[in-house]
C-alpha cells in the first residue's frame, strides 16, 4: 500500500512539473525567436566556437550551415582568454582560493551588416586550492574552464535573441541613410 502511494504521489509531482513547462536548463529553446534563421559560426582556432555551434544546433528554428554563404548571420568568435588569479591566501602564506575569468568577444553579421558592438562575454568561478591534492585540483580546473567556456556559449546564444536585425538590408555604406528622393548635386 505504501509504495503504491509513494509511486502516485513521484507520478503526480512529476506531472505537475511538466504541466507548468518545466525543463531542465539547457535542454528548451529560447522562449525569444532569433533575428535570423540560418547561421554561420566561425569557429577559427577557438575552443569557444565548436561549443558555441553545438549550442545552437539545439535550436530547432534554426539552422547551422556550413558555409557562409548562405547564412543569414555569420557569427565569429573574435578572441578568447582565460585568466587565474589568486583570490585568497592564509595566514602562512599559501594559497586557498583562485579566481578563473574567461572572457571571448563575439562578432555578428547580419546580412552582410555587423551588429555594433562586438559582444563581451565574460564567466568567473572561484577553486579552493590545497597543496595537498595537486593532481585532484588539476582535474578540477580544468573541468571548470570547460565549463565555463559552455556557459560562455550559453549567454551568447541568449543574446543573439536580443540582437536587433539590421533596418537597411541590402545597402551598404553611406547610401543607405540618403533619403528616397535625394538628387544629386551638380
Amino acid at each position: 500500500m505504501t509504495r503504491t502511494l509513494h509511486w502516485l504521489v513521484l507520478t503526480g509531482a512529476v506531472l505537475l512539473l511538466s504541466a507548468c513547462g518545466f525543463h531542465l536548463k539547457g535542454l528548451g529553446i529560447s522562449s525569444r525567436p532569433l533575428p535570423f534563421s540560418s547561421v554561420y559560426v566561425e569557429e577559427g582556432s577557438t575552443q569557444l566556437g565548436p561549443l558555441l555551434r553545438e549550442t545552437l544546433s539545439r535550436n530547432d528554428r534554426l539552422v547551422v550551415l556550413s558555409s557562409p554563404k548562405q547564412a543569414e548571420a555569420v557569427v565569429s568568435v573574435l578572441s578568447e582568454n582565460q585568466s587565474k588569479e589568486v583570490s585568497t591566501i592564509n595566514s602562512g602564506g599559501k594559497v586557498n582560493e583562485y579566481q578563473l575569468s574567461y572572457t571571448a568577444t563575439v562578432r555578428t553579421v547580419i546580412g552582410g551588416s555587423p551588429i555594433e558592438p562586438d559582444m563581451q562575454v565574460a564567466v568567473r568561478r572561484y577553486m579552493n586550492y590545497s597543496d595537498s591534492d595537486v593532481l585532484g585540483k588539476e582535474q578540477e580546473e580544468n573541468l571548470l574552464w570547460t565549463d565555463m567556456r559552455r556557459d560562455a556559449a550559453d549567454q551568447v546564444a541568449r543574446r543573439l535573441a536580443y540582437i536587433k536585425r539590421p533596418a537597411t538590408m541590402g545597402t551598404t555604406g553611406p547610401q543607405s541613410l540618403k533619403p528616397a528622393n535625394a538628387q544629386p548635386k551638380p
